[in-house]
């Protein structure tokens, strides 16, 4: 066995990887070792040395340079072949790092002699990603890829390649489920087309067999051929998030949006699972203002239509249009908590901060102390009528500080100093001696700032435009401060909030809100005659706001047949800028002004 050393964390190099963006056949894996002089941290050492690592180049014709980015079990090989699970990012040879442009790929998840191995995610600038477990660089077993279009195949992988029992969603709608060998479609399988219409076939290799010769397809219509679809029933129709402008506006720090293929339609929705948990009411209610306030809400969904043939042949294209069924407001309250700190040390107080839409009428609490860690078991609950409020409300629980023994009184009153930063532990230990926290003494944390954290639920109603009245109930945490120690220190301004990258030809397109069974064109630019054309489009709200639309894309030809996308269903976010503000001052200040932004 050669001698292995762990690292802690590091900043290397690494290349490409193979893919392709179909399930075709592709060569094998060919590549090369590449190799850097990296300076490590040997944890087991806890020293800081230079070391050669290496890791397999599946494309050295790119000439890319690579990061290695270990986790805990990272190690390196005596000839230091990296193992371990880590993060490995592929990226322009020569290029700065803090540059996201310049980024090729990345991977996070297990390798093994240099390759990808065990469980990961490989994610390509041009949106293409393999998710599963890999052995020697390939997917084996259960595993996710979506191409640079946007197709998306779950099920099993051999080699890299689809094979077994697996589900296709295009862009298209079109749904197929069933068995695939080698990278094509092999065996019996059940097609679902994009206007609902289902049957099943056989497919060799890739060729189908066996398929009705009508099938009810609800996306056809027009004036012409309306049996056969004229140029209509040629053609097909992809809508998809398009991956390049997505990529470059998520590495800019702002709003993204993915597409789903379902069944009955195509959803368009957050990346964000917290923006999505807080859309639907699933997530949890935290502190996460910073995340409303500091972020740049001018950010559309990139939509990319393409229109093409089946068969390559030429169709004469006539115009586009977003045929939208419904544009309405969504007015379901999108909730923060606002911890409130400085002044005092000691603020049993917090606020909730609704960033949605709509007013939250009659909410109730119920809050039990709690740690950090979920395996700690919280305290007995209480409960708290909230009341009714539009852009946010203050909340006073001193009662149930009082109620669980804590001296609130001298904590008010009281101020801690430290001589500095280094002895914040032995002060720490003084303030619990000095200060009592009653009930809830094992619920109390940090270190120069001592606080303890609530967990709870919020229950409310809310309506929508139509008067219509919703239950929610969510959960929610904030912290509250008990103590602040104070010693000297500087303060460091942080970053300006992200903003969106500039998309200058897409056609940009505002939907109204409010208004039903519309339509907007989409420019057809250059030769009608086509056999693909792609459009590009940003897709948001007028007025600004969080809202729910429902349209398909539809494609009209000269010879007056029409053909028309799956259905589309966008859940866009805007938030409400609340400019609410919390008002529970204390009557006077005491902590010292240590610096700050």
């Amino acid at each position: 066995m050669g001698m292995q050393c762990r690292i802690g964390f590091v900043a290397v190099l690494l290349a490409g990887f193979f893919i392709s963006p179909a399930f075709a056949e592709r060569a094998a894996p060919d590549g090369a070792w590449a190799k850097r002089v990296q300076v490590l941290y040997v944890k087991d050492k806890g020293t800081v040395q230079r070391h050669a690592v290496r890791v397999w180049d599946s494309e050295p014709e790119k000439n890319l340079d690579f990061v290695w980015e270990p986790a805990e079990d990272g190690t390196l090989a005596a000839d230091g072949t990296v193992n371990g699970r880590g993060k490995l990012v592929w990226r322009v040879r020569g290029s700065a790092s803090y540059d996201p442009d310049t980024i090729y790929s990345t991977y996070v998840g297990g390798l093994k002699d240099g390759r990808l191995d065990g469980q990961g995610r490989l994610q390509f600038r041009s949106g293409e990603l393999f998710e599963g477990h890999f052995v020697a660089g390939r997917l084996e077993g259960k595993g996710l890829h979506v191409d640079t279009a946007g197709n998306r195949y779950e099920g099993g992988f051999i080699a890299g390649r689809p094979h077994g029992e697996g589900r296709l969603a295009e862009t298209t709608g079109t749904i197929y489920t069933g068995s695939f060998a080698n990278g094509l479609k092999h065996g019996e399988g059940t097609s679902q087309l994009a206007g609902g219409a289902t049957y099943v076939s056989r497919w060799t290799m890739g060729l189908e067999s066996g398929r009705p010769e009508v099938v009810a397809d609800a996306t056809l219509g027009g004036l012409l051929k309306a049996q056969s679809g004229g140029d209509a029933g040629k053609a097909e129709i992809a809508v998809a998030i398009e991956p390049r402008m997505t990529q470059r506006a998520s590495d800019s720090g702002v709003m993204t949006y993915q597409h789903l293929v379902q069944d009955e339609s195509i959803a368009i929705y957050p990346i964000d699972d917290r923006i999505n948990g807080l859309w639907n009411g699933s997530g949890q209610i935290s502190t996460d203002s910073w995340m409303f306030d500091n972020r740049d809400w001018d950010a559309p969904a990139y939509v990319e239509v393409g229109v093409r043939t089946r068969d390559g042949s030429k169709v004469k294209l006539d115009r586009l249009e977003l045929a939208v069924a419904n544009s309405e407001a969504y007015r379901k309250p999108m909730l923060a908590t606002i911890s409130h700190q400085g002044c005092t040390g000691f603020r049993p107080s917090f606020s909730i901060k609704n960033y949605g839409w709509g007013d939250v009428r009659d909410m109730k609490m119920t809050l039990q102390f709690a740690t950090e860690k979920d395996d700690i078991p919280r305290s007995r609950a209480f409960s708290r009528v909230v009341g009714s409020f539009d852009e946010g409300i203050d909340v006073a629980i001193k009662d149930i500080f009082d109620e669980v023994g804590v001296e609130t009184g001298r904590l008010a009153k009281a101020r801690y100093t430290c001589p500095s930063r280094e002895a914040v532990d032995v002060c720490r230990s003084q303030v619990f001696n000095d200060a009592g926290f009653g009930d809830i003494a094992d619920y109390v944390e940090g270190n120069d700032q001592i606080y303890t954290n609530l967990a709870g639920t919020l229950d409310y109603k809310w309506a929508d435009d139509s008067g219509t009245v919703y239950d929610a109930s969510e959960t929610f945490r904030v912290d509250i401060a008990l103590a602040v120690i104070e010693y000297p220190i500087e303060a460091e301004c942080g970053d300006l909030a992200p903003m969106a990258p500039e998309a200058l030809r897409y056609q940009e397109v505002h939907l109204p809100v409010g208004k039903k069974d519309y339509s907007i064109d989409i420019p057809v630019r250059g030769n009608r005659s086509i056999s693909s054309y792609i459009a590009r489009m940003k897709l948001d709200a007028e007025p600004a706001m969080s809202s729910f639309h429902q349209f398909s894309v539809a494609a009209h030809f000269t010879d007056g047949s029409i053909r028309k996308s799956k259905p589309v269903n966008l859940y866009y976010v805007q938030p409400r800028l609340s400019k609410f503000q919390p008002g529970m001052e204390p009557p006077v200040c005491t902590l010292s002004s240590v610096g700050g932004c």
